[in-house]
């Protein structure tokens, strides 16, 4: 009955863990966990020695603990404690597994579209200045023959897309529209954890991690999904220390 306990807890557990990453409560993609699970169970030499040996209450409490990971009957005990056993080798498998992502450097995966905009040739510099600005990829940009119409084929994350056809059209004075497709799942090579510490990345990546001025892309995401599901938000809540502006703190 343990060793089915603990079977069933540790699939169970790495269920949970690959549903829901530590990143965004998620699910994990491209991820490889390798498990071993080890289970001691008491030889018949160590039972028999442990039936004949009594112990007294306070003997008992200060090694309870060690004797329930090897003894059955205790484990079977400790469920008034600590709940079902295999639940709690689920969490623990849950833990582990999410410890671990967080180890090996996680990054963010996110979907990104097939964008094919169809312009003028007067309005092509605000198409790529929309673009540019929804960290758009460029792949190829091609005329059609006989006419000015250009053909700007594009890879737009699927988190900048809102508000693309108004802006798009607005930018262009209706010259220009856009048609998305869903592409393929791409990931992003920022650390949503990275933080300058030295002068030298500090001029490579600006203050927030990433260059420049502007924020870690894969931070910003990562704290809008979070903040959207209502989970714990890591951020400033004063941003100037000469005069203190305190914000409201929106988790």
């Amino acid at each position: 009955p343990v060793a089915a306990a603990v079977e069933s807890g540790v699939v169970a557990g790495f269920q949970w863990a690959t549903s829901a990453g530590p990143l965004c409560e998620e699910p994990m993609w491209g991820v490889a966990f390798e498990l071993d699970a080890r289970l001691i169970l008491p030889s018949p030499a160590h039972a028999a020695a442990h039936a004949s040996s009594p112990r007294d209450g306070e003997q008992e409490a200060q090694q309870g603990d060690e004797e329930a990971a090897v003894n059955p009957v205790l484990a079977e005990l400790q469920e008034d404690v600590y709940g079902p056993f295999s639940g709690q080798v689920m969490t623990a498998v849950a833990t582990a597994c999410r410890r671990a992502v967080i180890e090996a450097d996680p990054r963010l995966v996110e979907a990104m579209y097939l964008c094919q905009v169809q312009t003028t040739a007067e309005a092509l510099s605000g198409t790529y200045a929309v673009l540019g600005r929804r960290r758009a990829r460029i792949l190829r940009e091609e005329m059609r023959e006989g006419s000015d119409t250009f053909l700007v084929h594009a890879y737009l994350p699927v988190e900048a897309s809102f508000g693309l056809a108004d802006e798009m059209r607005r930018r262009s004075s209706g010259a220009a529209s856009a048609s998305l497709l869903l592409s393929h799942w791409e990931r992003l090579q920022v650390d949503p954890f990275f933080v300058p510490t030295t002068e030298e990345e500090r001029e490579e990546h600006g203050e927030e991690g990433v260059g420049g001025h502007a924020a870690n892309v894969a931070r910003r995401l990562m704290d809008a999904v979070r903040r959207r599901k209502g989970l714990a938000v890591e951020e400033k809540v004063v941003k100037v220390a000469t005069k203190q502006r305190t914000l409201k703190r929106n988790v």
